[in-house]
């Protein structure tokens, strides 16, 4: 091969070429001379490397703390194009997003009204009715109705959206319904709470003591039917006390009920079918005092028999008493 082929160079004379290779002169193999300087071809600094300063100082205003603070918030972009990548990120945003401008303090009603009309809000508290709708299981009864119907006014006065309306009421039926569940267990425990404290007080007579309570709401209106909600009777006991409990499930006032019921029926605490015409005890007593008769031991022996006996004879008095 008689020619060397070497960038930039001119061809050289009576040189031969390595074996397999390309002859390349001292020349062509230097680095090109720059005379200190930097290539013409570098590539220069687009952006002065001070550029988040000059801008931190420029927001700052002389302030120190505010260019320090600018300053940590130009830490995360690396070049000034990233400046402009946040301005139209914002302008997308903007573009995008349905912002409702807020109207000031002095803004005139049809103001206001543009600005509920934007946001949703109906042109009348009625609207609220309309939109409410449940998916978790709740339901607005009759009762609730009213109230929340005037919740709907003061709902429109400050502007609340349909659905600010909905998770305020959905609100408050979960605690209606959290409140009734709290009631009826506290019913409950205060109603077993009562029967077992009674039952051991009045042993196998509690079922007769308690069911000749009516006996005391007999004359009055609605009659002893405890199952009429327009009855006294069922008005009273289905009442509450100052402490919350349901007043028949009150021990003491199914005590004081249970006294006046004696007053009222005095065979009723003795017998089991309460005859007014004291026949029952009549008969109560004789069966006791033929035991006494035939057998005085057997009944001095029995000391709940003697109990009854004294009672038998008490209601008999009473009886007598009524009767004159």
């Amino acid at each position: 091969m008689d020619e060397t082929i070497a960038a930039g160079t001119e061809p050289v004379e009576d040189s031969a070429p390595p074996p397999g290779g390309v002859a390349v002169s001292e020349e062509a193999s230097a680095e090109p001379k720059t005379n200190g300087a930097e290539p013409s071809d570098a590539p220069k600094a687009y952006w002065p490397d001070d550029w988040r300063q000059k801008i931190a100082e420029h927001y700052g205003a002389g302030n120190p703390k505010a260019v320090e603070k600018e300053l940590r918030r130009l830490e995360s972009i690396n070049d000034p194009t990233g400046l402009f990548s946040h301005m139209r990120g914002m302008e997308n945003t903007w573009a995008t997003k349905n912002f409702v401008k807020l109207p000031g303090k002095d803004a005139k009603p049809e103001d206001m009204a543009e600005f509920n009309k934007a946001l949703g809000v109906p042109e009348k508290p009625e609207g609220y009715m309309e939109s409410l709708k449940f998916d978790d299981g709740l339901v607005l009864g009759d009762e609730d109705k009213p109230m929340v119907e005037n919740f709907s006014a003061v709902a429109h006065e400050v502007g609340m959206t349909p659905g600010q309306m909905q998770t305020a009421v959905g609100w408050y039926l979960k605690q209606q319904q959290e409140q009734a569940y709290q009631l009826d267990e506290f019913d409950n425990q205060q109603q077993a709470e009562a029967r077992k404290a009674l039952q051991e007080e009045f042993g196998p007579a509690y079922k007769r003591m308690v069911n000749n309570v009516s006996a005391v709401f007999q004359n009055a209106p609605g009659g002893a039917d405890v199952k009429n909600p327009e009855s006294v009777y069922a008005r009273i006991l289905g009442g509450r006390t100052a402490d919350g409990k349901i007043i028949g499930n009150d021990p003491d006032v199914v005590r004081w009920l249970i006294a006046m019921s004696q007053e009222i029926n005095p065979a009723a605490s003795v017998v089991d079918d309460g005859d007014l015409s004291g026949q029952s005890v009549e008969n109560k007593i004789s069966e006791i005092e033929t035991l006494m008769q035939t057998d005085r031991r057997a009944y001095f022996k029995d000391e709940k028999k003697q109990a009854e006996y004294r009672k038998l004879l008490g209601a008999r008095d009473k009886i007598r008493a009524k009767a004159r």
